[in-house]
Order: structure tokens, then C-alpha cells, then sequence
């Protein structure tokens, strides 16, 4: 009996202790999962509160710059067709404004944000008549230099003060933001705390049991700290190559202004467009473009210094950031990235050639703020990558020309549909009979304020704007209109046409062709299409299917500028082309250098072992015309026997020039007889 108390004495204790211990566990539980809830919760709620207000924040911005653009471009535009379709934009990006401040204005805001955003109001009231003022000018006045002024002085300045306040509201929001995280980490160094304090009191009664509540816990604030660390590298990291991106790149940008300011030093920004990107997720798939992307950054990484920023923009566009970069440093600098990506980047075996257009702009000798650097610099890479340079440092004059080639692909739209365009002819001449047995199509645009255009000023921009399909489509249905009268008056010609590298891309193109033929009465054989290699190359796929079926239609497919681009013999021999047409720089030069009558005599041995007809471009001499007679050229054209011309002087050549075709003559004999 009296065991029976002292071992009911005992539990007593046992139980009680139990039920401590119980009783600890579960507060400790449920009080460190609380923490951890709680944490969890509010920084959820804070940076979806963020994301949303710094997304219409963001929207403002992007407005508030379109609609500065949209100021800016009106003045230059003269199509009012494209003026109403500015203004519209214009009016739309300003309701996009004024739908984010309100929507921002009905989130649950600090007061230092209403402050700025009753600021913000107060600046778009003010700025709204004078932007407005603006954009009437525009309509009813065409003096450029008052309108630009206005902008400067009076528009653009208010626009700036309310860009400036929303910058400003952005900064506030990434701080909303960085606190968050802070509170992050404070609430895991509180429930740690905890955890031990806890831990230590239910030591000797519950020792495994709190260890393993405290590494529950301990593991899930853990994994709330590596969210918060994730959604900050989201932030500030490029998804698919690791590198900075814009947000991060401004606020390093920001940073080395203000660095370089303190202590007198310069830096450039240097603004990289991969060439020939299209073509590689085209024909290989987006997977590989994805691959390219990456070896491209870190081949840039690879290059520049520690302290040096590599960022990507988007797409194919790259950032670089340089310190203690000077204008004598700028073409040591350049070469080195482009080399950098001279070697051609493997997959599968096969090599896929990179190359890249470059812009620099320089601080502080040219720009002074983060906005005008990188603007400045994607400038200068526009230039870089329309003269083919590989590099170009920014100079002011380079931003005339680009509103002038704005200007210019506005303009080209209405003369393709306007008369403005004109074809000249080029005769081609048979070396065996000496007569003429074919004609070169050339496109001329009569600009009614700059005069006559050779092609090389206006194609790159209709490339550009997308309207290489409506040109080449005139070029091919005047051509063949005039070589079905020529031929109608008993002139037995060809007639060439050139196409764009564009014009590869675009699987229509045969069927557009066979439907011109048609309508013209031309017979296929009677049209000659003329490739550059480099067009050939730039796509590989689409384009070896297009020339397919006009090979199969009949026409006549010919390789232009042969020997000045990179196809190799492999893949020529797949291509089904008629004639090889060796370019003026080898034949003009033929005479006094070796090399160049060495490579094209090698050219014709190669095109006729092949079975291809070789034209001659260039020839101005009656030396070269002989000389290319014994080489056994069979076509050739250049100034020695006709210069391109407009088809009233072609008429005349063809009745009087000493190279006449005979075929209209025994035509006419015959007719007689």
C-alpha cells in the first residue's frame, strides 16, 4: 500500500513534468511557427503592396518618356496620316498616365507617397497645356526650329520635374522593399532567439523533442530568408545569363556617375547588338539563341576587368559598363570585345560565326547622366550597325541622322506608292556575238527634296522598316512589264532582278513571283533573280527552299558579288543556281594585280566545271573586255559598253549602240522575205 503512494507520489511529478514538457514543446511550437507566419505573411503582403505600386509607378515613367518621344517626333513627321497616328499614340500613353496615378492613388499609401504623388498632380496640371500647346503646334505650324524650341525650353523641363518626383517615388518603394527584407531577417534572428532560450529550460526533460521542433522552425525561417534573398536576385538578375539587368545596370550607372564626379575620373557605356541573331533562333530554335545569349556573356565577362559591369538589356542587346575609360582607350577597348567574339561558338559540331555592332558614349565629356549615356551609346550602335564599322563612338551629328533616316522610311512608304521610284537598265553583253542579250533592273528613287537616290541610301532603311516586300514587288512587276514590250518589239532579252537578304525570309515570295508572271505574259525563263552570297548565308534554310521553287517555276537564279562574301563550295553545289556573276572589285583591278585576274580566271574554270554561265560586273576598259573574251567569260556589263539608264535612253542605246541585238534586225529580214 504505501509503494502504491510513493510510486503514485512520484508520477505525480512525472506527469507534471510530462505535461511541462508538453507544454513547452507546444508553445514553443506554436509560438515559433507564429513568428514565422507572421514574417511570412508581411513580407508577402509588402511586396505584393510594392509590386503593384512600383508596376504603376513604373507605367507613369514609361509613358511620361513615349509621350516625350511622340513630342519630339511629330515636328519631323510630314505624313499626316502618320502625324494622326502619332497624336493618337500620344493621347493614349497620356490616359495610360492618368488610369495608373489614379489607380495608385487608391492603394493604402505612406504619407511622404501622397505628398509626392499631390506633388505629381500638381506638376501633370501645370505641364498639361504647354505638352498640349505642343502638340497643336505641331498641327498647324511647320516651324520645326519654334516647335523644338518650345519643347526645350517650356515642355520638356515640366516633363522632367514630374519624371523626377516619380523616379523619386520608385526609390521610396525599392526602400519599402529592402525594409521588408530587413524585417525578414529580424523576425529569424527573433524566432532564433526564441528557439534557444525555449530549448534551453525543456534541455533535460525534452532534449530530442526541442531539437527537433528548433530545426522545424529554424529550417523554415531559413527558407523564408532564402525567398527574400531569391525575390531581391529576380529583381536585380537577368533570368538566363546571370548578368545585372536594366534595373540593377541604372542603379550601378547612378553610382559610378556620382563616383566618378567625386573624384574627376571617366568611364564609358558601351551599347552591343549581336548581328545575324534572327537568323540563328530561325534556323537553329530558341534553345540554341538561348545558348549563344549566355556564351556571349561570359565571353564579355571574360574580357573586361572585376570592377567592370556586364549587363543584359533583353534579347541581344548587352551593356557594358567601363571604368577609367577614355576616347584614346575607346578603339583598343573595341577591337578587344569584338575579337572576343570572333570565334564562331560551337553546337552539335557545327560552328554558328558571332559578331556584334558596337556604341560607346563617354562620361562626362559627352554625357552626363544615365539616360543620356545609354541613349547616346544605342545610338552610336545604330550607326555602327548601318555602316557595318563593327564600333562607333558617339558624336552629336549621328542624332540628326537618325531622325533624317526616320524621315526617310516615312517618306519611302509614299514614294512605292507615289511614282517616285524609277528603274535604270543595264545592259548585259554576250561575249561570243558582242551583242546585247540581257538587262540589269537598277531602282532609283526621285526624292522630291534630295534629288536622285542611288539604291545603297534607301534599301538598309526599307530593310529596316519592313518595306523590302512592297519594293521588291515593284521593282519585279515594272521590270517585267518593260521586258514583256521589249520583247513584244522583237528584243530577245532578260531581264535581272536583284533580291534582298530579306527576301529569303519571306516563303511567299515564289508564289508572288509566279502570279506576277503571269499577269505580265513573261515566261520564267526570261527573269533572272541575282543573290548576294552574304544574303544566301544570312539564311540558309528558308532561303535554299525559296530558290528551290523558283528553280522549279523556271526562273533563272543567279550568285551576285561572287567571292566577296564566305559561302564555301559545299554548301554552293546544293544551291540550284544558274550563273556565277564575279564582282567589279576582281575585274576592275584584273589588269594591273595578278591576284585579281587569278581569281577570276579561277572563278570561270570553277563555274563551268560546275556547269554555271559567268557575268562580268565592272568592265570599263576594251582591255578587260578582251581579256575576260579569253578567259571565256560568257556575259559582261559595266560603263565600256553601257552605263545603267532610264528607259528612254535605253531605247535609244539599243537602236544606235555598236553592241545593238541582231535578233530584231533578222526578225524584221525575215518579215520581209
Amino acid at each position: 500500500m504505501r509503494q502504491s503512494r510513493q510510486s503514485f507520489g512520484m508520477g505525480v511529478p512525472i506527469v507534471a513534468g510530462f505535461l511541462v514538457v508538453l507544454i513547452l514543446m507546444v508553445s514553443l511550437t506554436a509560438v515559433g511557427l507564429g513568428y514565422v507566419a507572421e514574417a511570412n505573411q508581411r513580407l508577402k503582403d509588402i511586396a505584393q503592396k510594392n509590386n503593384a505600386k512600383t508596376e504603376l509607378a513604373t507605367i507613369m515613367q514609361s509613358t511620361l518618356r513615349e509621350r516625350a518621344l511622340s513630342m519630339h517626333a511629330l515636328p519631323i513627321i510630314t505624313d499626316p496620316f502618320d502625324k494622326d497616328d502619332e497624336i493618337q499614340r500620344f493621347n493614349l500613353d497620356g490616359a495610360a498616365y492618368v488610369d495608373a496615378r489614379k489607380r495608385l492613388e487608391g492603394m493604402q499609401l505612406t504619407q511622404e507617397e501622397n505628398d509626392i504623388l499631390k506633388r505629381i498632380r500638381e506638376l501633370t496640371r501645370e505641364a498639361q497645356p504647354e505638352v498640349q500647346a505642343v502638340v497643336e503646334m505641331t498641327t498647324i505650324n511647320n516651324d520645326q526650329t519654334e516647335i523644338f524650341e518650345r519643347i526645350r525650353s517650356v515642355a520638356m523641363p515640366r516633363q522632367r520635374a514630374i519624371a523626377e518626383q516619380i523616379g523619386i517615388l520608385l526609390d521610396i518603394q525599392r526602400k519599402q522593399t529592402a525594409t521588408a527584407l530587413q524585417n525578414a531577417e529580424d523576425s529569424y534572428v527573433q524566432v532564433r532567439s526564441l528557439m534557444l532560450i525555449l530549448g534551453t529550460l525543456t534541455f533535460l526533460m525534452g532534449l530530442g523533442i526541442a531539437w527537433f521542433v528548433s530545426r522545424h522552425v529554424t529550417n523554415q525561417a531559413q527558407q523564408l530568408a532564402n525567398q527574400a534573398q531569391q525575390l531581391a536576385n529576380q529583381a536585380m538578375y537577368d533570368a538566363l545569363t546571370g548578368l545585372p539587368n536594366r534595373s540593377l545596370l541604372h542603379d550601378r550607372l547612378e553610382h559610378e556617375i556620382a563616383l566618378a564626379a567625386r573624384e574627376k575620373t571617366s568611364f564609358g557605356v558601351v551599347m552591343m547588338d549581336l548581328d545575324r541573331f534572327k537568323v540563328i533562333n530561325d534556323t537553329l530554335g530558341h534553345e540554341v539563341g538561348d545558348e549563344v545569349l549566355r556564351e556571349v556573356g561570359r565571353r564579355l565577362k571574360a574580357t573586361v576587368r572585376s570592377e567592370d559591369t556586364v549587363a543584359r538589356l533583353g534579347g541581344d542587346e548587352y551593356v557594358l559598363l567601363l571604368r577609367d575609360m577614355e576616347e584614346k582607350d575607346v578603339q583598343q577597348i573595341a577591337n578587344k570585345l569584338l575579337t572576343a567574339l570572333d570565334q564562331p561558338c560551337y553546337w552539335q559540331g557545327q560552328g554558328i560565326d558571332l559578331g556584334a555592332s558596337l556604341g560607346v558614349s563617354l562620361y562626362p565629356v559627352q554625357c552626363t547622366d544615365a539616360s543620356t549615356l545609354l541613349r547616346c551609346a544605342d545610338i552610336a550602335m545604330y550607326v555602327a550597325k548601318r555602316a557595318g564599322s563593327g564600333y562607333v563612338l558617339y558624336a552629336p551629328e549621328q542624332e540628326h541622322s537618325k531622325r533624317g533616316d526616320l524621315s526617310l522610311k516615312s517618306e519611302l512608304r509614299e514614294a512605292i506608292h507615289s511614282n517616285q521610284l524609277s528603274l535604270h537598265y543595264q545592259p548585259q553583253i554576250d561575249h561570243r556575238s558582242s551583242r546585247v542579250v540581257g538587262l540589269e533592273a537598277l531602282v532609283r528613287w526621285n526624292h522630291p527634296q534630295r534629288g536622285f537616290l542611288a539604291p545603297d541610301k534607301f534599301i538598309p532603311l526599307a530593310e529596316e522598316a519592313g518595306l523590302i516586300g512592297p519594293l521588291t514587288q515593284w521593282v519585279l512587276k515594272t521590270a517585267l512589264s518593260q521586258i514583256a514590250q521589249l520583247r513584244a518589239e522583237g528584243y530577245q532579252l532578260t531581264m535581272a532582278v536583284n533580291l534582298s537578304a530579306r527576301n529569303l525570309h519571306d516563303m511567299t515570295l515564289p508564289a508572288a513571283i509566279e502570279s506576277l508572271l503571269k499577269v505580265s505574259g513573261v515566261a520564267a525563263e526570261h527573269l533572272k533573280l541575282e543573290i548576294t552570297e552574304s544574303a544566301v548565308m544570312s539564311s540558309p534554310v528558308d532561303g535554299l527552299a525559296i530558290l528551290t521553287q523558283l528553280d522549279r517555276m523556271g526562273v533563272t537564279l543567279s550568285i551576285d558579288d561572287f567571292g566577296t562574301g564566305y559561302s564555301s563550295l559545299s554548301y554552293l553545289k546544293q544551291l540550284p543556281v544558274d550563273e556565277l556573276k564575279i564582282d567589279k572589285s576582281f575585274v576592275m583591278d584584273m589588269e594591273e594585280n595578278e591576284n585579281d585576274a587569278v581569281i577570276v580566271r579561277s572563278t570561270i574554270d570553277l563555274a563551268h566545271n560546275l556547269g554555271l554561265k559567268v557575268t562580268a560586273e565592272g568592265v570599263e576598259t576594251q582591255d578587260a573586255w578582251d581579256l575576260l573574251a579569253i578567259l571565256g567569260c560568257d556575259r559582261s556589263q559595266g560603263y565600256f559598253m553601257g552605263r545603267p539608264m532610264p528607259v528612254e535612253k535605253l531605247m535609244e542605246w539599243l537602236k544606235t549602240s555598236v553592241w545593238k541585238q541582231l535578233a530584231i534586225e533578222s526578225r524584221r529580214v525575215a518579215g520581209k522575205l
